[in-house]
């Protein structure tokens, strides 16, 4: 992986918009440029050993007709979702530099 996950800590239950401004603000021990994971990256904390829980976490690709993609992680099925709809799970991510 090219990126690191914020920590279990910090997980939230937002909407999409909300999630993406929670990722945005983040500074977690100084460290900044948190953001959502995209589809991909999603898929690929899902393929490794992680301690997220078996629900759906949001994923910053969008979708046609005004929706973005969430992933479950209790068995690895991809969704799209309406961005405005009701809240899924959030864990940020950040490229190591």
């Amino acid at each position: 992986m090219n990126f690191e996950i914020a920590p279990k800590s910090t997980e939230v239950r937002l909407t999409w918009e909300e999630a993406r401004m929670y990722c945005f603000s983040l500074n977690i021990d100084g460290k900044i440029g948190w953001r959502l994971p995209t589809n991909d990256e999603l898929d690929e904390i899902y393929e490794s050993e992680n301690d997220f829980i078996d629900a759906y976490y949001w994923s910053s690709t969008e979708n046609y007709g005004g929706g973005a993609w969430a992933q479950n992680m209790s068995n690895g099925n991809q969704n799209g979702n309406v961005k405005y709809g009701g809240g899924f799970y959030v864990r940020a991510i950040r490229s190591i530099p």
